[in-house]
């Protein structure tokens, strides 16, 4: 059975392909947080992340979006992307196997 894996994107995506090559690698099952300046990607929908985050949802990776980040920029996110607290957050850390 393969691990589940907890990636947190933090880095903006403006200019920055780590995030796309991150959420790239990403299978079912797998959970990704956006944090800190990475909420950016939920503010422009012709990023190419958008279109990714979207196929990684279909595919069954699970994308969520740090609360308090969100709130701190002004950003909301699309209505697909759940956003959660610090509670939650540790509560994803702690099911998967594997974090980076």
């Amino acid at each position: 059975m393969m691990k589940k894996i907890l990636v947190m994107l933090t880095k903006s995506s403006y200019g920055n392909d780590e995030n796309l090559i991150r959420l790239g690698r990403c299978k079912k099952d797998d959970v990704v947080i956006f944090a800190q300046d990475a909420v950016y990607s939920f503010s422009n929908s012709s990023l190419k992340i958008s279109g990714l985050i979207e196929y990684k949802q279909r595919i069954g990776v699970r994308i969520f979006a740090s609360l308090v980040d969100c709130q701190a920029r002004g950003i909301n996110p699309p209505s697909n992307i759940k956003m959660v607290g610090y509670p939650e957050q540790v509560d994803l850390i702690f099911e998967c196997e594997l974090t980076f």
